[in-house]
């Protein structure tokens, strides 16, 4: 039995194409792409409703000039003007605690809105921007750039306001080193950045965290701190110096058999995760401080919950050292979850 021929062949057959992995299409749509001419790619930020619209104008803050504060004003009043300045019933105001005020923009419209005031609610006022939200910090590291001065990186380099190269101490000189800390004009630093002919990488800077001097305390200054009289870093009480302290050390940050300022306090880390985490994102202390510290605590609260099991573990490996009680327990839990979650760079 013959087999019936196709009386309708196909007149126009398709060449046999051979299938390009789709990496490769990929890296060809992207090669086309990068040819041309930047002006004819309209970009996504040009077609929003937000064009033109900066971030460094985002948080805007509201000064006093004279003894008269704002922030001394009706709640009421000061939500209403702000509400009938920038036309817009939903907007976010913080109390600062210097006594300013800063509100969150939406819109290069609202911003110079703002900014356009001289008085509000009778008192004579300035509106700036907000200096570590409209600004950031970035770290490079670069032998070729040992030559140049501060002040030239900071002409040369695009967007870039400050520099400050970092110098050790080796016995009583100074010597400068390769790294150098660049303050930028933008809420976040670039990935990268162009000095000359070099193509430099940039990771956030992470500072350390702010201690006060006086309360041993994080989140403060000695100049804003409550306390009439500086305590001991050692055990937490007043009256003493350190060098002069012979009592067992006790911290008054996470009451841990330490000094306030151990690097391996639980406070410590938390506060150094939660400046990382404000370095790699942006946002305020209090946004990073709250995705940090919630996930944390739950975690350590289901942890910590069975203390006997570890404890059991540690009396059992050293019969010298004693079982380790609920506190201690909680304590090295909370270290190693910061480790984990939040390495260091």
């Amino acid at each position: 039995m013959t087999k019936q021929k196709n009386k309708n062949p196909d007149p126009s057959p398709q060449p046999d194409v051979a299938k390009k992995p789709c990496t490769e299409v990929a890296r060809g749509a992207a090669s086309l792409a990068s040819k041309r001419k930047a002006e004819d790619l309209p970009s996504l930020m040009s077609m929003s409703p937000f064009a033109g619209w900066s971030p460094v104008k985002k948080f805007m803050v509201i000064s006093s000039k004279g003894s008269a504060k704002v922030v001394d004003r009706s709640a009421f009043k000061i939500h209403r003007d702000l509400k009938s300045i920038l036309s817009d019933e939903s907007i976010e105001v913080t109390k600062l605690g210097s006594g300013d005020l800063m509100v969150e923009l939406k819109s290069n419209v609202q911003a110079k809105k703002l900014g356009a005031i001289a008085t509000f609610l009778d008192t004579p006022v300035t509106v700036s921007p907000h200096k570590s939200l409209t600004s950031s910090k970035g770290v490079i590291r670069s032998h070729d750039l040992r030559c140049c001065s501060e002040e030239e990186m900071v002409e040369e380099l695009s967007g870039v306001t400050h520099a400050r190269r970092i110098k050790v101490r080796r016995g009583e000189d100074k010597i400068q080193t390769d790294t150098v800390v660049l303050t930028f004009d933008s809420p976040k630093p670039p990935s990268r950045i162009r000095a000359g002919y070099l193509t430099l990488d940039v990771r956030p800077y992470v500072p350390l965290p702010m201690r006060c001097y006086k309360s041993k305390r994080y989140g403060h200054g000695k100049d804003r701190c409550k306390k009439p009289a500086a305590v001991c870093v050692r055990c937490g009480k007043g009256g003493h110096v350190e060098r002069d302290c012979s009592v067992d050390p006790h911290c008054v940050n996470c009451r841990g058999d330490h000094a306030a300022s151990s690097k391996t306090c639980p406070k410590f880390l938390e506060e150094q995760a939660i400046l990382r985490y404000k370095a790699d994102n942006g946002g305020t202390f209090q946004q990073a401080r709250k995705a940090v510290v919630v996930e944390l605590h739950k975690t350590i609260s289901i942890r910590a919950a069975e203390p006997e099991v570890p404890a059991k573990r540690m009396a059992e490996k050293s019969k010298d050292r004693r079982p380790l009680g609920k506190q201690s327990i909680v304590l090295r839990l909370w270290r190693w979850m910061l480790r984990i979650r939040f390495p260091q760079s």
